[in-house]
């Protein structure tokens, strides 16, 4: 009886509505471009948080990366003529095996040493790094392999002269064939391609922390073969002078027992580095710190762009508002013969908040399609990665439920308190 009842109340709403098309849907449009825009927002919102979780969790939540970079106050420079220069900073193979050796919770430490070197094929050549890597560091950083295999313990103990590269790098250096058993010459020695790694959309973080080429041109190779065979001092030849970088580990990567020891061995890491390192030649990277900023900068961003959507939403209610004041007006006469009918004050309310209800509903489905079509578009303009979470759907069709609700509220309890005869009269 009662839901026959609200059925009845909604019919008469949209009968309503339809006797003043273009009116309605003008109001409904308001509200419509209010939800979009809050879709689109939501929509943002959560695919930014996602970004950052892919970006930031590739890393390891539980890992902590150190890196060498030249000391701020380094005034050293290339010279000239033929002049040349040696820097010496960085991490040191103490520095890993102090870690290792205090740092309780450090529950793996895998040194990196990176070589500068040439790739040549035949006679085509690319300058690209070398990372000497131990075996769990593909793992640790979680560095996908298309084909082949990974390095090994046995390929680092016996010195191996085999490589881990991404197909940019062959496409580099201009070879097409088939990578895997394919011999490329590093310097004056060559390697053999055991693997071929998933190439990577490079941002700032991801290049900062995989201390990578962003152009995918990066080769891995066993920690012992780099050390052994291409030394710590990396050179580089120009117009009759050379300048020269000794970095005995260009990285230290460690994965913590718990993630709850994150940030404490993070402190005791940087107390360690800072006992040895007086001139800071050196960053830490700590992926769960930086999600944690990055989600509250998001959070700052989020709640900006939904004050901003809402501020529309209000605008859409103070027009449905307008149009019901001007509806009520219109249908005085219809008030009071109603209420001389026997209609009591609540069903006059009841029956222009269905009427708002109504309008706004309709135009928060109409806003959703809309926001779901915009999404495409947003994210081919402004490249931002855009995910509709299913309770964004729910609350977009509540919001403006509740709209519709806030701006009838008043035009429905104008409308109930019209004296009955005066309504009968009116012309």
């Amino acid at each position: 009886m009662i839901g026959g009842k609200y059925a009845e109340m909604f019919a008469l709403g949209l009968r309503n509505m339809w006797g003043y098309k273009l009116r309605s849907f003008l109001s409904m449009l308001s509200i419509s471009f209010g939800i979009a825009s809050v879709i689109a927002m939501f929509a943002t919102a959560e695919g930014a948080q996602r970004e950052i979780l892919l970006q930031i969790g590739r890393f390891g939540i539980k890992n902590i990366i150190v890196n060498s970079i030249p000391p701020p106050d380094n005034e050293q420079g290339p010279g000239t003529g033929r002049a040349s220069w040696i820097s010496r900073y960085g991490l040191t193979f103490r520095d890993a095996r102090q870690i290792e050796a205090t740092v309780r919770s450090a529950e793996v430490v895998l040194p990196v040493h990176t070589s500068s070197d040439t790739i040549w094929h035949g006679s085509n050549k690319v300058d690209a790094r070398v990372h000497g890597v131990l075996p769990e560091y593909m793992e640790l950083l979680k560095l996908e392999i298309l084909a082949g295999r990974t390095l090994t313990d046995l390929d680092n103990a016996g010195l191996q002269r085999v490589c881990l590269v991404r197909p940019g790098l062959l496409r580099a250096l201009g070879y097409y064939g088939e990578a895997l058993g394919h011999r490329i010459q590093l310097g004056q020695e060559f390697y053999e391609i055991v693997g071929v790694l998933k190439e990577l959309e490079f941002t700032g973080l991801t290049k900062k922390a995989l201390n990578a080429d962003s152009r995918n041109l990066d080769v891995y190779a066993p920690y012992q073969t780099v050390l052994k065979r291409q030394g710590t001092m990396s050179m580089v030849r120009k117009s009759g002078s050379f300048t020269a970088t000794d970095v005995e580990l260009h990285q230290i990567v460690i994965q913590v027992d718990d993630q709850k020891n994150v940030l404490p061995t993070a402190r005791m890491v940087e107390r360690i580095l800072e006992t040895f390192h007086r001139d800071r030649d050196y960053e830490l990277i700590v992926p769960l710190e930086l999600l944690a900023q990055r989600r509250k900068a998001q959070q700052v961003f989020s709640v900006t762009l939904i004050a901003i959507a809402l501020i529309s939403l209000i605008v859409g209610g103070i027009g449905i508002a307008n149009i019901m004041l001007a509806t009520i007006t219109e249908r005085t006469r219809e008030i009071g013969v109603r209420r001389a009918l026997g209609a009591k004050r609540r069903h006059i309310v009841a029956q222009f908040l269905t009427e708002t209800i109504t309008m706004a509903t309709a135009g928060g489905v109409l806003g959703l399609l809309l926001g779901i079509l915009f999404l495409p578009a947003l994210k081919a303009w402004t490249g931002w990665t855009a995910v509709v979470p299913a309770w964004a759907m729910f609350l977009a069709i509540g919001i403006s439920c509740v709209v519709g609700v806030l701006a009838g509220l008043w035009p429905a309890i104008r409308a109930a308190r019209m004296d009955p005869i005066g309504a009968l009269r009116y012309e």
